[in-house]
């Protein structure tokens, strides 16, 4: 019903464009990298939807992405600080202005400013003093900003009145600061982003994006069983929070079984913590993947033209994981630290015990596929499984044990990863499980307890670069895992207690509507009479912004064609009191990258797109409007005869302007059926 009123409405609006609106369409895909990652350490880093910061970067990801990255930083400059007077907040306050980008003149600006009526006084090269009342940290404008706050008189208080009244995120300090193993006052590292005990919206929070389909926010203070809104709270099937175990991992390229590259390691997790650690002992074979780091031993030419390795050597690495932070350790044949570098991560924290059990995130589905036997190791194993679809239209399998250990526990046996373009896909095995405890927390601070003895960790990056391949300008690597679209069908199933599945109606059959995922619904049909095809989209949108439909030739599902041309986009733009104006015109490769979406590209683009009714093939007409939490789109599109199938995109922002996609899709339409006469009425 929906789309058809919309289809209604966009044939009495032929033609009615009200102005052209500042804004555009730039769908970013930056460059792969593995900028800051040591040599040798990026095989390991095989978690779910890594990807998304490792093309990235983890500081491009976020600004991308729309985060604001609240936690402080280890190294940190602090330009200094604003000292003013707050009478609505118990008089004197103290503001560090924190990171490289603030000058004398902006920061004095700034405190001038910093409150109606109440100017500040800034002081370069000082610091705000902590004391015992001091309850942490309210940042805000960015992470640029951070506001000294005192116990209000609880540590809970000052959290809320942080989030409610300044829209911010607070960070512990002292004795408001969790248990972490870190040195209270500071709020990098593994405790950065807590709101103190009681505050239980600073845990079990999901990274942004894409990333929160998988990864913990780096500000989540941890995961728990019982996560308030969880699909899989109390499910016996998340995986455990705390536990380790031995892990295989085996390479398998595309229309292949043979094994191309394998490597064998442990792994620790304290996911109520935000901790992770992962040692790697062997590799052997050929490792393919696009973007990584060269090749420590013999380069192999590669058909494909993927970059390939001989990675056959027995290694000691340490990759370290809390938090925003991730550490790099090279250790010698007697176990001795060589090399130790770190990085940070913004705002991507551990995976979440759940990941694969729910469609949060965006970007992602789930399908629950019942018990299975399966071989592990060699003999027979009862599993249950569940199968979910990353941004890249590929999907990762998790088989679970069906039947518990002596202790009830469901352990993780074995993980299907599809490479995401970037490599080949993985099969993962973990065996030797057992449960941590308190008093196996040193595991995951090795690189404290090393510079503690004199040791330096030296800081490599926290920003992607330009390292690697863009995406779409040479060939990913072929994956085994692409989702078949007659195979897949969304089940989120997780046995939790607690839980219970949303039971939400189907937009559909009424018009002959479809889901592409979650969200989002389509219809299209042939016009005979006007020779051109109909198209509309339902989305649930809760603010404006901006929606884009482009048009593929293929089925890949690429931004823009191959070889550098241009795309074509149907984008409809916000505007003012929710209207929007919906323009067509080409996507060059250069706006897939933010690093490339120069002042002169943008400004290209905008010039070069027109309103759809200026544009012959799409003189059929168009509607868009936002209402009741759904956004529909519909246009008409003229052809010569009726196409077999259409190649269609679609793309959504995270705000009205343009930047990073929040949600995006390919989807294919094919027999179209003929437009019904009450879609378009006079």
């Amino acid at each position: 019903k929906f789309l058809t009123r919309a289809f209604r409405r966009f044939c009495v609006r032929f033609f009615k464009m009200r102005r052209l609106l500042p804004g555009l369409l730039v769908v970013a895909q930056t460059p792969v990298s593995t900028a800051g990652i040591p040599d040798g350490f990026a095989p390991s880093l095989r978690c779910p939807f890594a990807k998304v910061w490792l093309e990235h970067g983890a500081e491009e990801a976020a600004r991308m992405l729309g985060v604001d990255e609240p936690h402080r930083r280890l190294e940190d400059v602090v330009w200094g600080t604003c000292n003013y007077n707050n009478p609505y907040a118990g008089g004197a306050m103290c503001v560090e202005m924190r990171g490289a980008a603030w000058t004398d003149d902006s920061a004095d600006a700034k405190c001038k400013s910093v409150m109606p009526g109440s100017p500040g006084t800034a002081a370069k090269g000082q610091r705000c003093a902590t004391s015992v009342s001091s309850a942490g940290w309210c940042s805000t404008e960015s992470g640029t900003m951070f506001t000294l706050s005192a116990k209000s008189p609880t540590c809970e208080a000052a959290a809320k009145s942080c989030v409610q009244y300044s829209a911010g995120t607070f960070i512990n300090i002292g004795d408001c600061a969790p248990a972490t193993g870190s040195p209270s006052g500071d709020a990098g590292g593994a405790g950065a982003g807590g709101a103190g005990a009681g505050a239980a919206p600073m845990r079990c929070l999901l990274a942004p994006g894409p990333m929160g389909a998988a990864h913990q926010l780096t500000q989540s203070l941890g995961y728990d069983v019982d996560c308030e809104g969880a699909p899989a709270s109390k499910s016996p099937y998340m995986w455990p929070l705390r536990w380790t175990s031995e892990v295989e991992q085996q390479g398998l390229s595309f229309a292949s079984d043979e094994v191309q590259y394998e490597s064998r390691g442990r792994v620790w997790y304290m996911l109520d913590k935000n901790y992770k650690r992962l040692d790697l002992w062997s590799q052997s074979g050929v490792q393919r993947a696009v973007g990584q780091a060269p090749c420590e031993g013999e380069r192999i030419s590669d058909k494909s033209g993927a970059f390939a390795c001989n990675r056959t050597a027995d290694v000691r690495r340490t990759v370290l994981h809390r938090g925003s932070k991730m550490v790099f350790i090279e250790r010698s044949a007697d176990d001795n630290i060589t090399n130790c570098t770190w990085l940070d991560l913004g705002p991507i924290g551990n995976i979440r015990p759940d990941w694969f059990m729910d469609n949060r995130g965006a970007s992602t589905s789930v399908q629950y596929m019942g018990d299975s036997h399966v071989y592990y190791r060699g003999k027979p194993r009862l599993v249950k499984q569940w199968r979910k679809k990353d941004f890249a239209n590929q999907y990762f399998t998790m088989s679970m044990a069906r039947l518990p250990d002596s202790n009830g526990t469901h352990w993780p046996l074995i993980l299907n990863i599809p490479g995401e373009g970037f490599g080949d896909d993985f099969l993962q095995h973990w065996h030797g499980h057992r449960l941590l405890q308190d008093s196996d927390e040193g595991d995951f601070l090795v690189d404290e307890q090393y510079e503690k003895a004199g040791g330096k960790c030296v800081f490599v990056g926290g920003s992607g670069g330009q390292s690697g391949p863009p995406t779409g300008q040479v060939d990913p690597v072929p994956s085994n895992l692409e989702v078949q679209a007659e195979a897949w069908r969304e089940i989120e199933w997780t046995e939790s207690p607690v839980w219970k599945p949303e039971v939400k109606p189907e937009v559909g059959p009424v018009g002959g509507a479809k889901k592409i995922v979650e969200g989002v619904y389509e219809q299209t049909c042939w016009d005979s009479k006007s020779s051109s095809v109909q198209v509309s989209l339902a989305i649930d949108m809760e603010k404006p912004v901006y929606l884009a439909v482009g048009f593929r030739d293929t089925e890949e599902c690429l931004m823009t064609p191959r070889g550098g041309a241009d795309g074509e986009v149907v984008v409809a733009l916000p505007g003012a009191s929710q209207s929007f104006e919906v323009m067509y015109g080409p996507l060059s490769p250069g706006l897939k990258t933010m690093g490339s979406a120069t002042p002169a590209n943008v400004a290209a683009f905008s010039k070069a797109i027109k309103p759809l009714s200026a544009v012959a093939a799409f003189a059929g007409g168009s509607a868009a409007e936002l209402s009741n939490g759904k956004f529909s789109l519909a246009f008409k599109r003229a052809y010569q005869a009726k196409p077999e199938a259409l190649h269609l995109t679609f793309a959504t922002g995270l705000e009205t302007a343009f930047g990073y996609h929040g949600n995006r899709g390919c989807f294919k339409v094919e027999n179209l059926p003929e437009c019904p006469p009450a879609v378009c009425v006079a």
